[in-house]
């Protein structure tokens, strides 16, 4: 029976795309991904910029092409489908307003004064990948502030990072000191922007969300390899001050974390492959940046040692949480921790005691001497509610 044909949807959603079927066309959410509860974006927000000409394949940094590599499949559109001549709107301003008055104040002061700062901004303007990524971390901030908006501002912000990611993967980039700022800076939000999107939106099925959880850590992997070898250029560059305040808090030494210590005790008495124990022994220590932030300093410390653990965890300990190892999910439990304490900043809100209590049920009451500190964290006296 010959195959029956029907007229192709030039202007349909990304996913609908993706998955080969006809798309309505609806916006913001079409009827496919409303009815199977996908999310829906759409890739005429901005303008798409031409591949640049200064730059060569055989120019490019390895570290950006294996950055590509990983993040192209999360774009999920070419620059070529994209309209050559969209305005910016007033939408658009809204964010750039948002991202200027709000947004701003949530990141570190050391964080804001240079990213925000004349020579950085000037930078940033001649960077469109980078731009369009900031106006979706605005917009993802409002989808966390405005809950009857919510829908709305999520869906720009998926379109705005599509865009991002869709201008970034055309680009030849050589990592110089021209680039190695913007690209720091559009690594950082992107990081930020998944973090936020696996944490907040979340499936409630436990097994669901883990394996989005996980998908999301490898695409982090991607974002520590965009700016792998630029650290030196960095410290003589505008954003100096970031990159030495950065230093300074991931080299404070106050001693090995006595949570930290049982666990690895733990895991060694059990006797694993060397390999493994070792794969985990080099998580929890990057880890323990993030838990003197939250155990040690005042409540209004930010959270970019928290951000930063995803980025910085090997692809073996990430293959063992996909795998469910229970090891693996109690590191991930003692991560969550950090969330808990941590739940009134806007990118991780309630995440931490999902994470927690998820991870219990998972495992059972075998596990409960591994999981006992992360559940008393759960009855414990910190507060804290997602306000900005």
């Amino acid at each position: 029976m010959p195959r029956r044909t029907h007229k192709k949807s030039r202007n349909g959603c990304l996913e609908c795309k993706r998955r080969h079927i006809k798309c309505d066309e609806r916006r913001p959410i079409c009827t496919n991904c409303t009815t199977s509860e996908r999310s829906c974006e759409y890739a005429d927000v901005f303008r798409s910029v031409p591949r640049s000409r200064a730059s060569t394949p055989s120019s490019s940094s390895p570290a950006i092409s294996v950055a590509r590599d990983r993040l192209s499949e999360f774009s999920g559109q070419s620059s070529d489908s994209l309209p050559k001549d969209a305005p910016v709107n007033m939408l658009h301003m809204q964010l750039l307003h948002h991202l200027m008055t709000e947004t701003r104040s949530t990141f570190n002061e050391s964080f804001s004064d240079t990213m925000f700062s004349p020579d950085v901004m000037h930078m940033s303007m001649s960077s469109p990948y980078l731009i369009n990524e900031m106006l979706a971390i605005s917009a993802l901030h409002m989808s966390i502030l405005r809950p009857a908006d919510q829908d709305f501002y999520r869906h720009q912000a998926a379109q705005l990072q599509t865009h991002a990611l869709t201008i970034f993967n055309s680009m030849e980039l050589e990592v110089n000191q021209e680039t190695c700022v913007p690209l720091f800076l559009f690594s950082g939000l992107l990081n930020v922007h998944m973090l936020c999107d696996s944490l907040n939106f979340r499936d409630q099925d436990f097994d669901q969300f883990l394996s989005q959880l996980v998908s999301s850590f490898r695409l982090h992997r991607g974002v520590r390899a965009i700016t792998t070898n630029s650290w030196g250029m960095l410290r003589e560059s505008p954003l100096k001050p970031i990159i030495l305040d950065s230093e300074t808090r991931f080299s404070r030494s106050t001693g090995p974390n006595p949570e930290c210590v049982r666990l690895l005790d733990l895991i060694e008495a059990s006797r694993l492959d060397p390999s493994i124990t070792n794969t985990y022994k080099e998580a929890i220590e990057a880890l323990q940046h993030a838990m003197i932030a939250c155990l040690l300093d005042k409540q209004d410390t930010q959270a970019s040692e928290i951000t930063a653990w995803p980025v910085l965890v090997s692809p073996e300990y990430i293959d063992l949480l996909m795998l469910r190892r229970p090891e693996a999910l109690v590191v991930l439990a003692y991560y969550a921790v950090c969330l808990h304490l941590r739940r009134y900043v806007w990118v991780f809100g309630d995440s931490g005691r999902f994470l927690i209590e998820s991870i219990a049920e998972y495992l059972g009451t075998d596990w409960a001497e591994w999981l006992d500190w992360p559940v008393r964290t759960l009855k414990g006296r910190h507060q804290g509610t997602a306000t900005n």
